[in-house]
C-alpha cells in the first residue's frame, strides 16, 4: 500500500506525510502538488490517497473536473473545516473520508488506520442528521465518539476505564465496541487493535 499526499500547499502537505511516515510505517508516501499526477503513479485500490482541495473552490467542479483521475484507492478529502456539501458530494463518489484539516493529530491517525482496514469516517453526517444510504462494498461508518473509543482501545483500556475517561456509561462503551468490530471485521477488542496497527484490509464478505 503507498499513501499519496496530494497538496498544493507545500507545508502542510510535508507535515501530514512526515506524520503519515511515523504512524504507518512501511507504506511509502507519495507527495504531489496536482491530481492530474496521479495518473503516471497508476494507484491501486490499496493505495491511500490523501486529497487537500483548492481553496474556495466548488466541490461539485472540482470533483467533476477530477472524476476520471479519483476512482480508484481508498480516497480521504481533506477540506479546511467540516462541510456537509463537500461531505455529501464525495461520499456519493465513493470517497471513504472526510478529514477537516484542523481535525486533532491522533484522531486524524486512528481515522486513516480505520479507512485502510475499510471503515469510513464523516463526521458531518451524523451531526446534522444527513446520513445517506451506504454505498455497497464499503464498511460502515465509525461516529466520532466510536474513533474516540476506538483510540481508547488502541491504548490497552479496558471497557470501565474507558468509560471513566470519556465520561460515558458501560453500556455505552460496549454499543460502540461492537460497532468497531462491525466496522473493522475483527472478532474481539485484540484483533481489532492487531488490524489497526497492522494495517490489514477487512476481509471481504
Amino acid at each position: 500500500m503507498r499513501v499519496v499526499v496530494v497538496s498544493r500547499q507545500p507545508l502542510w502537505r510535508d507535515a501530514l506525510s512526515v506524520l503519515v511516515a511515523a504512524q504507518l510505517p512501511g507504506d511509502p508516501v507519495v507527495t504531489l502538488d496536482d491530481v492530474a499526477q496521479l495518473a503516471p503513479l497508476a494507484p491501486d485500490a490499496d493505495d491511500l490517497i490523501l486529497l487537500d482541495p483548492p481553496a474556495q473552490c466548488d466541490p461539485g467542479d472540482w470533483l467533476e473536473r477530477h472524476a476520471e483521475q479519483l476512482t480508484v484507492g481508498r480516497l480521504v478529502l481533506m477540506p479546511p473545516h467540516k462541510n456537509v456539501r463537500w461531505a455529501k458530494i464525495a461520499y456519493a463518489r465513493g470517497f471513504r473520508a472526510l478529514v477537516p484539516k484542523d481535525t486533532a493529530s491522533d484522531i486524524l491517525v486512528a481515522v486513516l488506520r480505520l479507512v485502510v482496514v475499510g471503515g469510513e469516517y464523516f463526521p458531518c453526517f451524523e451531526e446534522l442528521g444527513a446520513i445517506p444510504d451506504p454505498i455497497p462494498g464499503h464498511g460502515p461508518r465509525l461516529s466520532p465518539r466510536q474513533i474516540e473509543v476506538l483510540r481508547e482501545l488502541e491504548r490497552g483500556r479496558t471497557n470501565k476505564e474507558i468509560a471513566e475517561h470519556l465520561g460515558i456509561a458501560i453500556a455505552a462503551v460496549k454499543l460502540h465496541v461492537q460497532a468497531i468490530l462491525s466496522a473493522t471485521g475483527a472478532r474481539n477488542r485484540t484483533e481489532v487493535v492487531s488490524r489497526m496497527a497492522s494495517g490489514q484490509s477487512r476481509p471481504q464478505a
